[in-house]
């Protein structure tokens, strides 16, 4: 008898044990259905660059600028967060209105992260790599091109690339209007979202592992004289003093963002051919960006290549992540990213 109710009693706790474990597993399940319900990839990576961002500056020496910085950052995740569950869980107010605000909210989340690099990159390093940099580049390519290209430093070929350089605002925000607000929301919309996120987001970490100036402040007093620009090279020079974040070289974003949406247009032209003659143009504006960052001082060679790798990276993975995030939220029962019922 005894040992009947031992069994039973086993029995019964075994059972017990097994609900418990279905409940906790139906909990996860609820809380991650919960999760995905309001957080794209996309929101993700930038609710995560901002994390990564403050856990680096609370390493950063103690300073009022510091603290000012980790506000920001904690502002904005906060700002992010209830974002997306505003626009994803608020059914009381109208989807087109949700579908606005999020991709405006998007594009000036983008922008603040970039100006914020001002403070921030000198304030979680305040050294600089440069020589570390030039050495690379000697080592790798037996020239520095910034020097190098100094040979072409005259009035028509300044101007030419200076206007490319300057074409790199104009090539982000096109190619954000295309894929975000033009085109209908689907597969392609969050490619570029994903994408453009991670280049960026994995871009601006670099700068701060990687704290440079550029040869166009550490190696001038190597250059014959100044660049001979006009107004393009004029218009150039005054935004990066009014807007640029100093000690963002590594890897090269103005290489990296054209080349990327380069290779979105292209791999979006596999499906839509009318897209195909965009991509070339992209393309072409892409290869004289990156001459032009070399030839206008802005950066080392290396630092184009770590653009060229971190663009073709963001390529060759933001497709495969997408379908992976799209199989995600149908096992989880939820609509895809862009949809706002």
């Amino acid at each position: 008898m005894h040992e009947r109710l031992t069994t039973d009693c086993g029995k019964v706790a075994g059972s017990r044990g097994l609900v418990d474990v279905e409940r906790a597993g139906a909990l996860w399940r609820d809380a991650l259905r919960g999760l995905v319900a309001v957080f794209a990839l996309q929101d993700v990576i930038l609710i995560g660059y901002l994390v990564a961002t403050t856990i680096a500056l609370a390493f950063a020496p103690a300073s009022e600028v510091r603290a000012e910085c980790v506000q920001r950052n904690l502002v904005g995740i906060a700002a992010l967060m209830s974002l997306c569950v505003f626009v994803r869980r608020a059914t009381f107010v109208a989807p087109l209105l949700r579908s606005v605000v999020y991709r405006l909210s998007l594009v000036g989340a983008f922008l603040l992260n970039y100006l914020s690099l001002r403070t921030m990159l000198p304030t979680v390093r305040s050294d600089s790599l440069d020589a570390e940099l030039l050495h690379l580049d000697l080592l790798l390519f037996k020239v520095e091109p910034a020097l190098w290209m100094e040979r072409f430093n005259t009035r028509p070929i300044v101007e030419w690339f200076s206007f490319f350089y300057f074409s790199y605002f104009l090539i982000c925000f096109m190619s954000m209007v295309l894929a975000v607000w033009v085109a209908r929301p689907g597969r392609g919309t969050t490619e570029y979202a994903v994408g453009t996120s991670l280049v960026y987001c994995i871009g601006q970490l670099g700068y701060m592992a990687v704290p440079a100036y550029g040869p166009i402040q550490a190696l001038r007093h190597l250059y014959e004289g100044p660049l001979d620009g006009g107004f393009f090279w004029g218009a150039v020079s005054s935004v990066v003093q009014a807007g640029g974040a100093m000690k963002d070289v590594f890897p090269s974003l103005h290489t990296a963002a054209p080349l990327w949406f380069a290779l979105y247009t292209f791999h979006r032209a596999r499906t839509d051919r009318r897209l195909f003659w965009l991509a070339v143009v992209a393309a072409f504006f892409s290869m004289n960006i990156i001459i032009s960052t070399m030839l206008l001082r802005w950066h080392y060679a290396v630092d184009v290549v770590a653009g060229v790798a971190l663009a073709s990276g963001a390529a060759w993975l933001t497709p495969r992540v997408v379908r992976w995030e799209e199989a995600f939220r149908t096992r989880m029962g939820q609509p895809l990213p862009w949809t706002f019922r």
